[in-house]
């Protein structure tokens, strides 16, 4: 997506449609189906893997690895501050 380093990214989708994710992510495999649920796992250049995974909101979770998730909470995080009343 951007330059930068190389990461392995694991997720869980549950949207409406997982060819989306496989189609904006080629290098994104399925590992795993529970229910209506996809462990992903794809591997991404830089930082544009995580602006894409935001925007999906609610329909995706990162689950690996573990500084990822930390970056996405503080990212997530931050983007809660923007909202917050005050006053």
């Amino acid at each position: 997506m951007w330059g930068g380093r190389l990461r392995t990214v694991r997720s869980e989708f549950s949207g409406p449609s997982v060819q989306a994710v496989l189609d904006r992510l080629p290098t994104a495999k399925i590992i795993e189906k529970r229910h209506e649920t996809y462990l992903l796992e794809a591997e991404a250049y830089g930082d544009g893997i995580k602006s894409w995974l935001l925007s999906q909101g609610r329909r995706t979770r990162v689950v690996g690895p573990s500084e990822f998730v930390e970056e996405m909470r503080g990212e997530i995080e931050a983007m809660r501050g923007l909202y917050e009343d005050k006053g």
